[in-house]
């Protein structure tokens, strides 16, 4: 499967000295100044990492909440071994870009694997300030286990992170519990099933297909059906079918209203034009 979402191999090799410094110094000021570590694991050759870093630790507008934080930036292929103890229960490859919180003795208090845009990743940050965390979350939600703006909560929350042993059954229990949609949450949850299955689940592919057709079938001229188009043409894209990704792509843009999402498409179109698709996955081609 071609890895524009970034299914990156990792293994279990030993880490740099260069960058093991740059992890206990940033244990140390945490420590000294009395923070969370945010750790950003990311590839060189990474293009969905540089992109998002842009968006996420990179990004000036966001440097007020994220001077709350010890900021670093690590190399996953320098850093194998403590993105595997992060990540113990990663089935698959890991998708970059990962980014783990921990405290200052480096143990973890939130994570997410793969991509945020800038508007869900400062989400993140405010509510980590605000003490909503994924303790928090499960607290709340084995109080209210049939709550269901809890379970909507709850199962954002774990899919956005990766965790879809949590996350499907919960979004599965939407459906279930409120089968005519009075709540509005099916167009969301399906959209974050897509992302789920399309970034962490590289053999279920088929699966976040499924999901971003339904959105764009059931719930049309919706912000969440535009989002849908959009990482359906992605999906091909990964999958190496890059007739069909055009296609989506050019029919992305005859009814996309989002800036971000319409540049974001029509430098994808540019890539597919110009550079062959190994390029794309290294990022080459700017």
């Amino acid at each position: 499967m071609r890895a524009f979402f970034v299914a990156v191999s990792v293994g279990l090799i030993a880490t740099s000295v260069a960058t093991q410094g740059l992890w206990q110094n940033a244990l140390k000021r945490a420590k000294a100044e009395g923070k969370y570590v945010l750790a950003y694991f990311f590839d060189p050759e990474c293009f969905n990492c540089q992109r998002y870093a842009a968006q996420t630790v990179d990004n000036p507008q966001l440097s007020r909440l994220l001077s709350q934080f010890v900021v670093v930036k690590l190399n996953s292929e320098k850093e194998r071994q403590k993105l595997r103890e992060f990540l113990p229960n990663q089935e698959e490859s890991i998708p970059l870009p990962v980014i783990v919180v921990t405290d200052s003795k480096g143990k973890v208090a939130d994570l997410i694997v793969g991509h945020l845009n800038s508007d869900t990743f400062a989400a993140f940050l405010r509510a980590f300030l605000k003490g909503k965390r994924t303790d928090t979350i499960e607290r709340k939600l084995k109080a209210n286990p049939d709550d269901l703006n809890t379970i909507y909560e709850a199962a954002i929350w774990f899919l956005e992170r990766g965790d879809g042993k949590r996350g499907v059954p919960l979004a599965e229990k939407i459906f279930r519990l409120d089968p005519n949609n009075r709540k509005g949450f099916h167009a969301p949850v399906r959209l974050h099933l897509g992302l789920y299955f399309a970034t962490h689940r590289a053999r279920l592919a088929h699966r976040a297909i499924e999901e971003f057709q339904q959105v764009i079938n059931l719930f049309p001229n919706t912000r969440e059906a535009e989002e849908a188009m959009f990482y359906l043409a992605v999906t091909h894209l990964a999958l190496g079918q890059d007739g069909e990704a055009k296609k989506r792509l050019n029919d992305f843009l005859k009814m996309s209203k989002s800036a971000n999402l319409r540049q974001q498409a029509q430098k994808l179109l540019r890539f597919l034009e110009t550079q062959p698709p190994a390029d794309l996955r290294r990022g080459e081609g700017n």
